[in-house]
């Protein structure tokens, strides 16, 4: 799929801190959803 970042790497080993890791993990899960997709409609 993709590399993540050192920072998201963190985040979805260590989990949510606040309102700002909230708003980066459903960023991440669209960009997730939409590769998923993708590669779907590839095969």
């Amino acid at each position: 799929m993709k590399s993540h970042s050192p920072v998201e790497a963190k985040l979805l080993m260590e989990g949510l801190k606040g309102l700002k890791d909230a708003f980066r993990l459903g960023v991440l899960n669209v960009e997730y959803e939409r590769l998923k997709k993708i590669k779907e409609v590839q095969q």
